[in-house]
């Protein structure tokens, strides 16, 4: 379903019975402080992760002018509570000169059960691990376990190249169907890297030398990934595990020596500086499973990918859904940031930023902000309902400091708390190369009647 973006903010608070709670309520402000009297900011709210009944958010302070400090993991502990700074990252660059850390690059919760050979380890472990950009080209796992302790172990280190920091961008969990082993998975700038519990180890994870290595694959060989391609995101399906690696998606091949294939290259890539991102595994009423991802760039598409035979299909013409639903011609679309959040029932929740070049007629009722030739001001997001019905939505809430002009919605997280049913918390703003202050953002919101 295509549904004008110029009556949603009015449908969506009819929708709203009366003495109910708005759709959509500002859960965090940047620039406030937290009960401890710590200040909480940052320009981008990159990451937000559900763990053991209570929310963690990453942030980022790129492209910040201030004195900003390091990127910092805030915390929500129940519904309503004011959000709180649980650990900032605030090292500072071997020159003393320069923050070490410009923002969170990754942030997942994981639990490990079994060992190395499969045998069930004596008590589980769970982690929440998280990464940065960090400036002096430094890949590090940062776990922080149960207690709240924070421990550190460096996996890579190569020299930046502006504009483009190495970088890892995204974890995964799987139990090897082989071996039994739970293990972690990091993707970064250079292929992936693989970890298995070991209570003796830094963070109780031993990580291995790459069991990918992307030099000599040509997944860098498409326009815009030159000397940036990441590993964007994972995804199990049928008991397999899968990444996307710019315009590829590559298949682990489980064992006790265990290998990578390549599964799926993008027919279409034109011009993308990440590729294929949120790669997510889906299931439908009487179906088989599939993969979708959502093609970055200015052919922007979801695309669905059979895991098996890497046969792929349109899933929806993003810039052509938005160009019909806004009037306009978009350029360059963002879509799923990090994942596709999953709603019950089957539905997913995809964010959304997109760029609106001067040339294009300017949408009757939208904030067009000049940022690199013309950026969509709001917060939008796509309901994918099952069959690849879909919905487009605006986050109906104006936050104080930046008003309506939020920009990207960049994560998606189901409450993880009983008491909100239905709940859902979204995150955002991008700085896109552009000075910007405490303009990062959390919402409250309830998606699911749709919008």
């Amino acid at each position: 379903m295509w549904t004008r973006p110029h009556l949603l903010a009015a449908l969506l608070l009819a929708a709203a019975p009366a003495g109910a709670a708005p759709p959509f309520e500002p859960s965090f402000i940047a620039g406030t402080p937290d009960p401890a009297g710590q200040t909480i900011g940052g320009t981008e709210i990159r990451n937000l992760v559900a763990q053991n009944g209570r929310l963690f958010a990453a942030t980022g302070f790129w492209k910040d002018p201030a004195n900003s400090p390091g990127p910092q993991i805030l915390v929500l502990d129940a519904p309503g509570a004011p959000w709180r700074l649980d650990h900032v990252f605030d090292d500072r660059a071997p020159n003393g000169r320069h923050r070490r850390h410009v923002a969170i690059s990754a942030l997942a919760a994981v639990t490990l059960r079994t060992d190395a050979t499969g045998a069930r380890l004596p008590a589980p472990i769970a982690l929440l691990l998280a990464s940065t950009w960090d400036v002096t080209g430094r890949r590090t796992v940062f776990a922080r376990d149960t207690a709240g302790a924070w421990s550190a172990t460096v996996i890579a280190q190569d020299r930046p190249s502006p504009p483009f920091l190495p970088q890892i961008r995204a974890f995964a969990f799987h139990r090897d169907s082989q071996t039994g082993a739970d293990l972690v998975f990091a993707g970064d700038t250079t292929g992936i890297f693989a970890a298995h519990a070991d209570p003796a180890a830094p963070g109780r994870l031993a990580w291995s030398a790459p069991e990918f290595t992307a030099a000599g694959t040509g997944a860098d060989a498409f326009p815009g990934l030159t000397g940036r391609l990441r590993v964007s995101s994972f995804a199990e399906a049928g008991g397999r595990l899968f990444a996307a690696v710019g315009q590829q998606v590559w298949a682990r091949q489980d064992g006790p020596t265990p290998s990578w294939r390549l599964l799926y290259t993008n027919p279409s890539p034109h011009y993308s500086q990440t590729g294929l991102r949120g790669l997510t595994a889906v299931t439908e009423p009487g179906g088989t499973p599939f993969l979708l991802a959502a093609v970055e760039g200015n052919a922007a598409r979801i695309v669905r990918i059979d895991p098996l035979t890497g046969a792929e299909a349109t899933d929806l013409d993003l810039a052509a859904f938005l160009n019909a639903a806004w009037s306009t011609r978009v350029s360059y679309v963002i879509g799923a940031y990090n994942d596709m959040a999953p709603l019950p029932g089957g539905a997913l929740l995809i964010g959304l930023e997109a760029f609106i070049p001067p040339a294009s007629p300017r949408p009757p009722g939208h904030t067009v902000l000049d940022v690199n030739h013309g950026l969509e001001g709001g917060g939008w997001f796509l309901i994918r309902h099952p069959g690849a019905r879909y919905e487009l939505c605006r986050v109906a809430a104006s936050v104080p400091g930046i008003g309506e002009n939020l920009v990207a919605v960049r994560t998606i997280a189901a409450s993880p708390f009983p008491a909100e049913p239905g709940v859902f918390y979204l995150g955002g703003y991008d700085a896109n190369d552009t000075p910007a202050h405490n303009s990062a953002w959390i919402v409250r919101a309830r998606p699911a009647s749709g919008c």
